[in-house]
């Protein structure tokens, strides 16, 4: 089984290393380039550098990824896995704070990004080493590539329609601590999609595959 691991804003696939250690699969693990301005773009990009089937992973924005990827061509997707994800999109007020972080980002760089977003992605258990790993791999995204992720997001669809229409078996995983996307986005998703499953992760915030790989990487485990 291959499976298609796709990185979430403002990090990169290195948030997946712990899950390279899942066995039975192939994992495939692409960095998303900097020029990608919407959902169906990054779709289209990670469909182009993935296998001819796979079950798509999504954490976070990677989650509105596969989403776009299972509208624009479900007939590659064998099955779904929704880490720390939602499927409506941005609130007015949301979107108007991705604009806001926008020209933030441009008079003062990345920083602003990675200072206001790590404290959501951890626990205040994680330990000062993973937490200083994950701010680096924050710190090490470009200018251009944050500034169009947000972009991104703050256009994307609302994916609630598609929902009870994926027929593929579908994993929704959530941090019992995430409030980012919370355990009740996570169960309102496993409600709508026919036959999810919904594991959630006790001591994990947002970026759950770092925090508490081991439980997450038993949960995929069980899917596949």
């Amino acid at each position: 089984m291959d499976i298609v691991w796709i990185h979430g804003f403002p990090l990169s696939s290195a948030i997946f290393e712990e899950q390279r250690a899942i066995k039975g699969a192939t994992h495939h693990m692409p960095d998303l380039p900097l020029g990608l301005s919407s959902m169906d773009e990054c779709a289209r990009w990670v469909l182009e550098h993935s296998p001819q089937k796979a079950v798509f992973a999504g954490f976070s924005m990677g989650g509105y990824i596969a989403f776009a990827i299972a509208r624009i061509a479900p007939e590659r997707v064998a099955g779904l896995i929704l880490i720390d994800t939602r499927e409506t999109a941005d609130t007015p007020e949301a979107k108007k704070g991705r604009y806001d972080t926008i020209e933030k980002v441009k008079e003062k760089g990345t920083g602003v990004v990675v200072d206001a977003m790590l404290p959501k992605m951890l626990t205040p258990a994680a330990s000062p080493a993973l937490v200083e790993k994950v701010r680096a791999i924050m710190a090490s995204r470009t200018k251009e590539g944050v500034i169009n992720s947000l972009k991104a997001m703050a256009e994307r669809p609302d994916s609630s329609d598609l929902l009870p229409r994926i027929k593929v078996p579908t994993l929704v995983i959530v941090g019992a601590d995430d409030a980012v996307t919370p355990l009740a986005d996570a169960q309102r998703m496993a409600r709508a999609i026919p036959g999810a499953k919904l594991v959630t992760i006790p001591g994990a915030a947002h970026l759950s595959t770092m925090e508490k790989s081991e439980d997450v990487n038993r949960a995929v485990e069980e899917f596949t």
